[in-house]
């Protein structure tokens, strides 16, 4: 389906095209053509389930219980009125049973907000009633994940709830008392664990107010002013093109917090101009994939599993954003300079200065627009809830949006905004839904502490034998999932592992969301990669693979930050923050030259080789290895400068440039 779409957006309008790439690889293909009255219908939901999470951030949210199974309606009830059983059945009208789905969905909910003070004093021991709605709300979960989110999470969260089931069936270590239907609906639906438990409370509370917060930002134009401003700052310099998709994105990441929409809503820009200025259409679908993918990491929003991750750890979610500052500039500036040194390998040039715009003309026309993100920001830092920071935010927007007529947001676009906002959370909704009924059953059986023994196990006791292992894990399960439900899974099995290792708790986190997140570059099912191959017109598996070698820096730095915490501001002093900071840049230096085969000139393959070799030394914080990886890399440049003396005073003429891509 993927390869007609590609194939099809050459005959189609530029415009078409990127819409039609933003469907197909967001998972948006299915999105019915709703009649009047059912789009009416829809809307209005959309509308009141913003209402609803902005009220009661506001005011005061209500029982975790009845707050989750509220938000969990409108959730429910959207999804199974918008999306389809299948692709074939999109454009049509919403077939009958998917009336009663929605309907029962919405129903199974209702019943927990009604008999909330009855469950209380049942004290989590279900009835007949609670079972069928239960068992009816668990079955609907699983169908509407596999509708909207993945198929393999649909297999891989009723693979958790067959062993809960029959788990007394399986032999050896795996083996687990009979627990039986009643048992688990009494931890999946009576309880705030389960489907009701933290993923479900993170996303009916501040993360999609960041949805709709984002969404304002973006009809205020906050885009276009990041385009133009990564355009003026770097679009003249060497490869400027490319170095703009880098800044533009990282930028614009962090407010979409979605691969696949960043690569659309950048690289529809930036594609073409490095497309124009020399770059091969692979590499410059590359460079906008490895550049939008890593907008989950920026602050301050990094993506929905950020959030997530706050609250299963117990940490301020001001922690988690400052945790994420230095990986995210050596992830960031790993891609620069990887795209610095291919343009300068390859005698590439900017963009003239007079098709540039100005950085104070863009700065006067929308820069009133990072005064609520600054605004959100400064807020966190201060330990404000952040409910209330997005509350501010929002507030702020509406008030700063009012500066230039061409970013007021009118009541018709805020009205959209709203809904918009409250339709984009059916996505996160249900993974966090069926998220929670994974980690129900890890609780309700303690197959996360089998699970992960067994990972000690295998690894022997060896942390770096026990990273690599998560490592393929998370990109694996990376590739059929999102970013939020890899995590959490991750979280419940793998970061436990790495704790008892003595890894320190936030960084093992931390690991398990990054490499969820590198999944969208990584073949053979690389989603980003794959939409901007769309965009280039390249090929998307080579597109996929040169996206790998390109940010071969960024699936090196969680190995750093593991070995070094002090990279995530875990404590660190100023001297040892510093010199962790330096080496750790100083590698990511390394790693772009060895895959680039360029310094200051071209590197043969035994400088390659030692360029590579030092930038791994320098993983690991001990003097000794410090001291050669940075000796390594004087020996490199060293060698260069002695070349290049030698051709100097014999008169002979640079070697040619390479063009090999």
């Amino acid at each position: 389906m993927k390869t007609e779409v590609l194939e099809k957006s050459a005959e189609i309008s530029e415009e078409q095209k990127n819409e039609e790439i933003l469907r197909e690889f967001s998972k948006e293909d299915n999105v019915r053509r709703l009649n009047r009255p059912t789009e009416l219908l829809v809307n209005t939901l959309a509308f009141l389930l913003s209402v609803f999470l902005i009220y009661t951030s506001a005011f005061g949210t209500l029982p975790a219980l009845q707050q989750r199974s509220v938000y969990l309606t409108f959730v429910m009830a959207m999804l199974f009125l918008v999306y389809p059983a299948s692709s074939k059945k999109a454009g049509k009208k919403v077939a009958w049973y998917d009336y009663i789905f929605s309907i029962l969905a919405a129903v199974a909910c209702i019943y927990v907000v009604v008999e909330y003070k009855a469950i209380l004093l049942r004290m989590g021991i279900s009835n007949n009633v609670d079972i069928v709605m239960g068992t009816i709300l668990i079955i609907l979960i699983l169908e509407g994940t596999r509708r909207l989110v993945s198929p393999a999470l649909a297999v891989v969260t009723l693979i958790f709830l067959l062993y809960a089931l029959f788990g007394n069936y399986v032999p050896g270590i795996f083996h687990i008392k009979a627990g039986g239907l009643s048992r688990l609906i009494d931890h999946q639906f009576m309880i705030p664990e389960g489907i009701f438990g933290t993923p479900l409370g993170v996303a009916s509370t501040f993360v999609s107010l960041f949805v709709i917060f984002s969404s304002l930002l973006e009809a205020c134009g906050m885009g276009e002013f990041i385009q133009e401003m990564a355009m003026a700052l770097s679009g003249q310099a060497a490869g400027g093109p490319a170095k703009v998709a880098v800044i533009a994105s990282s930028l614009f990441g962090t407010v979409s917090g979605e691969a696949v929409a960043n690569v659309v809503g950048t690289g529809s820009f930036t594609i073409p101009l490095m497309k124009k200025i020399g770059y091969e259409p692979t590499f410059a679908g590359a460079v906008e994939a490895v550049a939008s993918t890593g907008g989950q990491l920026v602050p301050p929003v990094m993506g929905a599993a950020c959030f997530v991750m706050a609250e299963y750890i117990g940490v301020p979610y001001s922690k988690i954003m400052l945790a994420g500052i230095i990986p995210a500039v050596l992830y960031y500036m790993s891609a620069f300079i990887a795209v610095h040194l291919r343009a300068k390998r390859l005698g590439m040039v900017g963009l003239p200065k007079d098709q540039l715009p100005k950085a104070k003309e863009a700065l006067k026309k929308r820069g009133h627009l990072l005064i609520p993100f600054v605004a959100v920001i400064v807020m966190i830092l201060m330990q404000y809830t952040v409910s209330m920071a997005a509350i501010i935010g929002i507030i702020l927007v509406l008030i700063v949006s009012n500066f230039r007529k061409e970013t007021r947001i009118t009541p018709k676009k805020f009205l959209d905004c709203l809904i918009d906002g409250g339709k984009k959370s059916i996505s996160f909704g249900i993974s966090c839904a069926c998220i929670g009924l994974i980690i129900g059953v890890t609780t309700l059986t303690g197959i996360g502490n089998v699970l992960g023994d067994y990972v000690i196990t295998l690894s022997h006791g060896n942390l770096l034998l026990a990273l690599l292992l998560t490592m393929v894990v998370s990109i694996f399960l990376g590739m059929g999932m999102p970013t939020v439900a890899v995590y959490i899974v991750l979280a419940t099995v793998a970061a436990p592992v790495l704790v008892k290792m003595g890894v320190p708790m936030l960084a093992a986190h931390f690991y398990c969301f990054y490499f969820g997140i590198m999944a969208n570059l990584t073949p053979p099912v690389a989603l980003a990669s794959f939409a901007a191959a769309g965009l280039s017109g390249g090929s998307p598996m080579k597109t996929g693979w040169q996206s790998v070698r390109l940010a071969l820096a960024g699936f090196i730095i969680p190995y750093m930050f593991m070995y070094n915490p002090q990279l995530l501001l875990e404590n660190v002093t100023l001297l040892s923050g510093i010199q962790v900071v330096i080496t750790s840049c100083i590698g990511v230096v390394m790693i772009a030259a060895a895959v680039e085969g360029y310094l200051f000139g071209n590197l043969n393959w035994l400088l390659r080789i030692a360029s590579m070799a030092g930038a791994l030394l320098l993983i690991d914080s001990k003097t000794i290895t410090d001291v050669i990886g940075i000796a390594l890399l004087v020996v490199v440049i060293a060698y260069q400068n002695l070349v290049y003396q030698r051709k100097h005073k014999s008169g002979e003429p640079p070697a040619p440039v390479s063009t090999a891509v």
